[in-house]
């Protein structure tokens, strides 16, 4: 599926077949999670399948989720980052992402489980090869109703919100992304997903760079808004030839907008 279909259509699955995956597509997630990790470059960083979903789910109830209201899947995959490593659990939630594009190609639904309010014990208990902490975790499993979502086009930002020209000070207008080729661009790039669907990522271009910074940082929940929105990026500018790799230095450092990653264009 064409990444800009994709973008409009995906939807999070909460309610998943009891049923178990099939072998086959178990040893797909091994194998794209394996080819996933390689290509990230990130030592701090794994990921953790878990196969046991009833144990998992029962561990985890009413501690991960939006409110203590766990998914239950048959399958989950854990985001574990060593040495409370934030640069590796923005490229962690970039892979997961990637995986998440993977697993609808096989038929596997997901969704994104929040862990800011589940104890590091907790997690930890729930996935016994962690070797790390479990920053976030994906459900995954076959869509109990598989109806696809078409996102409307009234309930995201307007791009001229979130794209910013030299400085967080100048909004860029529609004339000016269209003269820099960018207007489609950001125009799917608004159907990213993100915690409570609150697009806290702004773009600023500076000559022949982006640079990606968080609106009102709150938690690490969006770190993982920037991970994921940083891989849909780089999947809508392969056409436009931009290659080059985001170079991610996290900088939480209190102020309204916090700066995390740029790259050239």
């Amino acid at each position: 599926m064409l990444t800009t279909n994709f973008l409009k259509t995906r939807t999070s699955t909460r309610e998943f077949k009891e049923s178990k995956v099939e072998e086959s597509k178990i040893e797909k997630i091994y194998e794209y999670v394996t080819d996933i990790k390689a290509g990230l470059y990130e030592e701090d960083l794994s990921f953790e399948i878990s196969k046991d979903g009833e144990g998992l789910y029962e561990k985890l109830n009413g501690k991960a989720g939006y409110k203590g209201v766990m998914i239950k899947a048959p399958i989950y995959v854990g985001l574990d980052v060593k040495n409370h490593n934030q640069k590796a659990l923005v490229k962690g939630a970039y892979g997961l992402e990637e995986l998440i594009t993977k697993l609808s190609e096989i038929g596997l639904a997901s969704c994104w489980i929040s862990v800011v309010d589940a104890s590091e014990d907790d997690l930890n208990s729930a996935f016994l090869d962690s070797k790390g902490n479990i920053k976030s975790i994906l459900a995954v499993g076959e869509a109990l109703n598989e109806e696809v979502r078409e996102h409307r086009f009234d309930d995201r930002k307007g791009i001229n919100e979130f794209v910013f020209i030299d400085d967080l000070n100048h909004k860029a207008s529609v004339e000016e992304i269209e003269q820099r080729g960018m207007d489609d661009l950001f125009s799917y790039l608004r159907f990213a997903p993100s915690s409570y669907n609150s697009q806290p990522w702004r773009f600023v271009l500076v000559d022949n760079l982006v640079k990606l910074y968080l609106e009102d940082y709150k938690d690490e929940s969006n770190l993982v808004d920037a991970g994921i929105v940083m891989y849909y990026f780089d999947q809508l500018t392969k056409d436009l030839s931009i290659n080059s790799s985001w170079d991610v230095k996290p900088n939480l450092d209190g102020s309204k907008q916090v700066f995390i990653a740029q790259k050239e264009l």
